[in-house]
């Protein structure tokens, strides 16, 4: 079990633990001053996915 704590890259944890954090507030900030719900922001977060896949800004590994 030790090691695979060793073996795990900190910073990638880091780096998923922040852009996820950003997308929940992001999230929260369209609930709190729009009227949006949080199915519309959800099908909204989907939708910008798949373009930004499309444009290849992120790769598939």
């Amino acid at each position: 079990m030790a090691n695979f704590f060793m073996n795990l890259d900190w910073i990638v944890l880091l780096k998923a633990f922040l852009v996820g954090g950003l997308i929940c507030v992001i999230g929260q900030i369209l609930i709190d001053k729009t009227k949006l719900t949080s199915a519309r922001i959800l099908v909204l977060f989907v939708t910008v996915g798949v373009i930004l896949r499309w444009f290849t800004v992120y790769m598939k590994n």
